[in-house]
């Protein structure tokens, strides 16, 4: 809404940085300080009255801090966007601010462009993740549509990459579905390694068209001998700059209609495109595996999955390389996460890197291993059930018969 006058509250202990704070953004066309706070208890107080678009939020203040209040202001105001200030740059302030609810933070001192455009930035970022969660929902009503998954791995080496392509050849070949893979890895994508292809048009060749349509779409998908198209990450890690949230939005839209499932190979962070591309997944499928930091990253992707209203029906949790030998018991994982796991993946590293140094999925190679079988399971059980396999395969026939 950039025509529209954004209202902003200011919470700081410190009178002096409330005002110079007050005076940078009385320079800036379309924002208006409706309101002061030197803590966060006022802070609540003065959201409940006001009803700000944006509270620019500081951390460190007597009584309830600022980590409190944000969590405390985005429990009740969803709508309301919280940009966290601290003279504190440290990783873990960031973390703490971002579980609570916050949608940016923004380090002390800082000037008015900086300020104006990271409060521009984040407000406009959010009106856009709230447009793409409402269109999935509208478009279902209006038409059938193909099923985003998203494979979410909150921490690297958990075999997000090899769950992507071998689900992708399950839906391909056994079911006979239209499927679609999609590495948003973007600097270090491994998608084509997995199935030994050479990419030769990427992502990064791909939103530089001027639409983003069907018909521009389809010559920058490869073909694999199971069926699947493939949409490759980008040659070169510096490439992954050319493409932003808007053509991930678009590019996702799309490809639902032109495909039964599309599958997306995620990044291992929270930045502004993996959001894009959460929002718009039918499904989120959050693998892990059997060791405390790989756990404790899921517990706080589910923290903030949560925090951004993500429905529980979303979330789907796996742990690949499951087994007894790894001094953790299963209950154990359920109650550190806080939610049941929903699959589990028996350990077989044999298999897998056979299958990645062949560049064969291992259900294509290995079709009869422990872990072609349960992958299999997961597709049949979680992901296409045979009666959602036959009405889509009969949706697509009519399509084609057109």
């Amino acid at each position: 809404m950039p025509d529209k006058q954004r209202t902003v509250l200011i919470v700081d202990d410190v009178t002096p940085t409330r005002e110079s704070i007050r005076r940078l953004l009385e320079l800036s066309v379309g924002m208006q300080v409706v309101g002061e706070a030197e803590h966060g208890e006022a802070a609540i107080k003065q959201v409940n009255l006001l009803r700000p678009n944006i509270v620019l939020m500081d951390i460190n203040m007597p009584g309830m801090d600022g980590i409190t209040a944000t969590e405390k202001i985005c429990a009740v105001h969803p709508e309301t966007v919280v940009i966290v200030i601290s003279v504190q740059g440290e990783m873990e302030y960031l973390r703490k601010a971002m579980i609570a609810g916050a949608k940016d933070y923004l380090v002390k001192p800082f000037g008015a462009d900086e300020l104006v455009e990271c409060i521009q930035r984040t407000w406009e970022r959010e009106a856009q993740r709230r447009r793409n969660m409402v269109g999935p929902a509208l478009q279902q009503t209006a038409k059938r549509s193909g099923k985003v998954l998203a494979i979410f791995g909150p921490k690297g080496g958990v075999g997000k990459t090899t769950l992507a392509v071998n689900i992708g050849a399950v839906l391909a070949t056994e079911r006979r579905l239209r499927t679609c893979v999609v590495d948003l890895s973007l600097q270090f994508g491994d998608i084509c390694v997995l199935l030994g292809l050479v990419p030769r048009r990427t992502i990064s060749d791909l939103v530089s068209e001027n639409t983003l349509d069907q018909d521009t779409i389809l010559p920058y998908l490869q073909n694999h001998h199971s069926g699947l198209k493939v949409l490759p990450a980008p040659l070169s890690p510096e490439h992954a700059e050319y493409i932003t949230p808007e053509h991930v939005a678009q590019l996702l839209s799309t490809l639902r209609d032109m495909f039964d499932y599309v599958i997306v190979d995620m990044p291992a962070n929270f930045q502004d495109l993996t959001l894009t591309a959460l929002d718009a997944a039918d499904r989120i499928l959050m693998v892990g595996t059997m060791d405390i930091a790989a756990l404790k990253n899921m517990k706080l992707s589910l923290e903030l999955m949560k925090r951004l209203n993500y429905h529980t029906d979303k979330l789907f949790t796996i742990i690949n390389r499951a087994g007894y030998d790894y001094g953790i018991k299963f209950k154990d994982l359920e109650n550190t996460l806080g939610r049941p796991i929903n699959f589990y993946i028996q350990t077989d590293e044999q298999t897998a890197v056979i299958a990645t140094n062949r560049g064969i999925p291992f259900v294509l190679d290995q079709a009869e291993s422990k872990l072609a079988r349960r992958m299999r399971d997961l597709v049949d059980e979680h992901i296409a059930p045979r009666a959602q396999e036959e009405e889509a395969t009969g949706f697509w026939r009519r399509r084609k018969a057109r």
